[in-house]
């Protein structure tokens, strides 16, 4: 059984926590259900079966390597996803064709929020964002910059599915 587990909730007040924790519930879940599998192990894009930017892994493969939950920088397989979740004052930028909703440093442990998004974010936008951000935990990449084929990588996918997955939940 995979468990989804808040490590630390910084910046937060005590009705955004709730709504992080409802949020996570969710996210684990659809975590612990076939249909998420299936999702995976069938996962199809225009360039071919496979996710894009996937270090060379199978789509059982990726499966294998989320569920195990072995964050970068704590590589136990430990078959849960440790969250240490920042939320920081930030406004919407003026004018931006990708405008960064958070972020998450290679190698920190640190997911990061920005309050301009989270503020208008539901319950499954904001899970299907930890999801992405928590996939980089696991060492899975993307481009920087806007391709045709960075939405197919696996955070990118990752987080769509889990957003799918627990609207309406």
């Amino acid at each position: 059984m995979f468990s989804v587990k808040i490590q630390s909730l910084a910046g937060f007040n005590s009705t955004q926590e709730q709504f992080v924790k409802r949020a996570m519930h969710k996210f684990e879940a659809v975590m612990n259900t076939s249909l998420l599998k299936e999702r995976i192990l069938m996962f199809d894009t225009i360039t071919g079966h496979g996710f894009e930017d996937n270090s060379g892994l199978t789509n059982r493969e990726i499966y294998e390597k989320l569920m195990a939950g072995s964050e970068t920088y704590n590589p136990e397989k430990k078959f849960q996803a440790d969250l240490f979740l920042i939320l920081e004052e930030n406004h919407s930028p003026f004018f931006s064709l990708n405008p960064a909703i958070g972020f998450g440093l290679p190698g920190s442990k640190e997911i990061t929020t920005y309050t301009w998004w989270f503020d208008k974010a539901s319950e499954a936008r904001y899970a299907g964002h930890i999801a992405h951000e928590w996939s980089h935990k696991v060492g899975f990449d993307h481009s920087f910059e806007p391709t045709s084929v960075r939405q197919f990588s696996v955070p990118y996918a990752f987080g769509n599915i889990i957003e799918e997955l627990t609207t309406g939940m």
